[in-house]
């Protein structure tokens, strides 16, 4: 076993993009990427949530918070009212629910490859960096 420390951060990152990647893959047949159908997935559980509480609670930056619901309201898939919030329209609704679907579907794989004990590590990871 290696015992020279190695750069969390730097592992953290490339185990994101890896995962990341993934999840994409799954999504490209819906003509989304991940972080669309989490936005997708996310509005049509809370209707009118505001973009800033959304990206307040994702911990995405704004200006990537804007980009993606500009491009979700150019595909038809989300209105936005800066009094009322956030709402998906009907092929927005019918697209959450099949990104939802594929997410449910690839998070057990992914949970599954993985296992409990590296689940359980970033549960841990999570709950003690995640405010």
């Amino acid at each position: 076993m290696n015992t020279e420390p190695y750069c969390i951060a730097g592992r953290l990152r490339m185990l994101a993009r890896i995962v990341t990647g993934r999840y994409n893959d799954a999504f490209v047949s819906e003509g989304v990427t991940f972080a669309q159908a989490g936005l997708l997935m996310h509005i049509f559980a809370q209707p009118g949530i505001r973009q800033a509480q959304l990206s307040k609670q994702l911990q995405i930056e704004k200006s990537a918070m804007s980009r993606d619901v500009q491009l979700l309201q150019k595909n038809g898939w989300l209105t936005d009212s800066i009094r009322r919030g956030l709402f998906l329209t009907e092929a927005g609704r019918l697209l959450a629910k099949r990104c939802h679907k594929i997410w449910k579907a690839l998070n057990q794989q992914v949970w599954e490859e993985l296992g409990p004990q590296a689940v359980d590590g970033i549960t841990t990871l999570s709950q003690k960096l995640i405010p």
